[in-house]
């Protein structure tokens, strides 16, 4: 009986060890942060078209121009930490580039932080997950807004340029019959956001028909350095 027992109590050891030993190497989870690269010197040109919708007037005006974001500098933050500084220049069809913004960002193991017109944005949250969902305002006061990650790890097309691996970020907003508000980001493994599609309207009830309001869309269409 007690070399019985005594063999039991070695094996259940034995397989308590390799338990132990398996769970010991399994892989740390992948972040994808190669989704929003900071790279000084690097630049990302778009085309954009601006759609205002107004009730007011009747009327319907469309607006082209281009935007180029240029990574500038380096540069330390108020919280000590590495940040970019982006200048934004701005063109359409009569004027030459003029400097529009300045934008800065700052990127850590943890999310991508973008101060957009004075305002701190949440952009991107580690690590990617399909589903995955956090309020991009948490850092600012314009009140909670969720956003989640769609289409991950995707190949997209913005009718210009093709990308073989792509994150999507999208508002959970609701969708109802009288109005829309929903902004939509995509972003390419080592290039960035390659795509935006910015919807902020009011409907004819109870048609699809745009009463009034806004649709604005960037798609890049030159990546480089500079």
């Amino acid at each position: 009986m007690k070399k019985g027992y005594l063999f039991l109590t070695i094996c259940l050891g034995a397989l308590f060890l390799t338990g132990c030993k398996e769970d010991s190497v399994i892989e740390p989870e992948l972040s994808y942060t190669e989704y929003f690269p900071d790279k000084v010197g690097s630049y990302i040109l778009y085309n954009c078209d601006s759609i205002v919708y107004d009730d007011f007037n009747g009327t319907i005006d469309t607006f082209r121009f281009q935007i180029k974001e240029y990574y500038e500098a380096e540069f330390t933050d108020n919280s000590g930490r590495k940040a970019i500084r982006i200048e934004r220049k701005k063109r359409d069809d009569t004027t030459s580039w003029f400097i529009k913004d300045v934008w800065s960002l700052a990127k850590t193991s943890k999310q991508v932080e973008k101060v957009e017109e004075d305002v701190r944005f949440i952009k991107l949250n580690f690590p990617v997950k399909s589903g995955k969902v956090w309020n991009i305002n948490a850092l600012n006061s314009l009140g909670e807004q969720e956003v989640e990650y769609q289409e991950v790890h995707k190949a997209f097309s913005n009718g210009t340029l093709n990308f073989d691996s792509t994150i999507t970020v999208v508002n959970t907003d609701p969708v109802n019959l009288i109005s829309e508000l929903r902004n939509t980001e995509v972003f390419a493994k080592n290039v960035g956001m390659v795509y935006k599609r910015f919807v902020e309207v009011d409907y004819v009830v109870p048609t699809p028909v745009i009463k009034k309001g806004v649709i604005f869309t960037m798609s890049a269409i030159e990546i480089g350095i500079e």
